[in-house]
């Protein structure tokens, strides 16, 4: 009985109008989304294998003397990934290079291509196209599930025979499921097939296995609408106050709520101005000259800064000590500046959250890999690297018996007074950075909270259509 139930929801909704409109909707719009991955994914690829192999030949050519290689800066630049043909997350206008050298990193910052101008633009990813339009489509498949027949008379004559409500609700949700579906996968097999043909992405197996997770948590993502649909439809007796009802919730969970994360965050959240941070920054410098010249550090300390690069300076272990405070405390004060910045974030899409598209768009981004987790895990990457090579720098000076082993952060030091060692080094045994990628089972698990969110939205509202079509009256 279910399933002639299900095969007869499924064929009704493919001879509807809604249907047709549904697919023409999704090949359009994947087919369009799959053309403009590939021409700006091409694009990313060509400028970022440029600018590393720019940055591994100055680390070459640094690479002569050992001193040099300390006290060149490399730029850090962040991978183009193929799964952001499905999850974005507004990596255009994310930090995409950190700027480091052997004595600090810099704040992330935004470099290539980008145009601020467009940050308000969509990009039309797979979470786009199906958070927004699709998830109204997915209302449109269910809104009179049971208010519809019930205008229509249908509903008082099934059940005046002995089908129990239950298994009615499970056909028609079932039946709505299995008729979505199908356009869905015509836009996902088009999109894919544009960017395979391309040549223009290299996809790895473990892709494919993130694209099968992405699409599942989509499907768990619409059924959350679907089941809203059949909700309303069944606590009222006409068809057009269903969408209006609808049309209002929609709106207000996938476009206002979202919207509404950024204010939050200011509010909540506030963050320091820039003049009274650079402020705090020239304090601390002149802090720590006004203890250098006070003789904390010992005599002729505060003279390297200001004096001659062939002063005679004779107390370097305290210049050592000297510039290690000033670099350490104005680097901690970038960094507690960009943990700022972060937790301003973090409080908006933590607000945003109460939105069903944000969850869909945090687990999917999670899985894919892109977003603002992976700026935050691509400094930390850059730091671990930084603590490598420091390291190895180390190692290679001390076995240079002309080197006096201080690390002090001014070049002429090194080349003056030997501070650091001046031998050459081989390249091939110099550490290189490589941003290194989540795993699929640590996707899945930064993924965990909201993938099980929007199964708990589709058992609360399964739950309370059920109870609702059960005390529903058909007269």
């Amino acid at each position: 009985m279910l399933c002639n139930l299900v095969r007869k929801e499924i064929l009704a909704n493919l001879l509807s109008l809604r249907f047709t409109l549904a697919l023409l909707l999704t090949i359009s719009l994947f087919s369009v989304s799959g053309f403009v991955f590939v021409a700006r994914y091409r694009q990313q690829s060509q400028d970022y294998w440029s600018q590393t192999n720019e940055n591994l030949s100055k680390l070459s050519d640094s690479a002569s003397q050992l001193y040099k290689l300390a006290f060149g800066q490399q730029k850090f630049w962040r991978r183009p990934k193929p799964l952001t043909l499905c999850a974005e997350g507004s990596e255009r206008y994310l930090p995409n290079v950190i700027r480091s050298d052997l004595f600090g990193t810099s704040l992330p910052a935004t470099g290539g291509r980008g145009n601020f101008l467009l940050r308000r633009f969509h990009d039309v990813d797979w979470v786009f196209i199906i958070s927004i339009p699709l998830s109204f489509v997915a209302l449109l498949f269910t809104y009179d599930s049971f208010c519809g027949e019930k205008e229509s008379g249908t509903l008082r004559l099934i059940l005046s025979g002995s089908v129990p409500r239950y298994r009615i609700l499970a056909g028609k949700y079932l039946g709505a499921v299995g008729a979505f579906i199908l356009p869905l996968l015509a836009g996902l097999l088009i999109n894919l097939i544009i960017v395979v043909s391309s040549r223009a992405v290299d996809l790895r197996p473990a892709d494919w296995l993130r694209f099968l997770g992405i699409f599942l948590i989509s499907i768990s993502y619409l059924s959350v609408f679907l089941l809203l649909g059949m909700f309303v439809s069944s606590r009222v007796s006409h068809s057009i106050s269903s969408i209006v009802i609808l049309l209002l919730i929609w709106a207000g969970l996938v476009v206002l709520l979202p919207s509404f994360g950024s204010v939050v965050a200011e509010t909540t959240v506030v963050l320091p101005p820039a003049d009274g941070f650079r402020r705090r920054i020239l304090e601390t410098m002149k802090r720590i000259d006004e203890e250098a010249a006070a003789g904390k550090y010992g005599k002729n300390v505060d003279e390297v800064w200001n004096g001659d690069p062939n002063y005679p300076v004779a107390n370097l272990p305290g210049v050592a000590r000297y510039r290690e405070d000033w670099a350490t405390s104005v680097s901690s004060l970038w960094e507690g500046r960009h943990n700022q910045m972060l937790a301003q974030a973090y409080a908006g899409r933590d607000f945003a959250c109460l939105s069903p598209a944000v969850i869909y768009q945090r687990a999917s981004e999670a899985i894919a890999g892109t977003g603002i987790h992976r700026c935050v895990d691509l400094c930390r990457q850059v730091k671990r690297y930084h603590d490598d090579l420091r390291q190895f720098i180390l190692d290679q000076d001390a076995g240079d018996p002309n080197s006096l082993h201080m690390l002090i952060d001014l070049d002429f030091a090194a080349e003056k007074w030997g501070t650091l060692s001046k031998k050459p080094v081989d390249f091939s045994t110099v550490p290189k950075f490589e941003e290194r990628d989540y795993g699929f089972s640590e996707s899945l698990q930064l993924a965990g909270w909201d993938i099980g969110v929007l199964l708990l939205l589709n058992l609360l509202f399964f739950a309370a259509s059920f109870v609702s079509f059960v005390r529903y009256d058909v007269r």
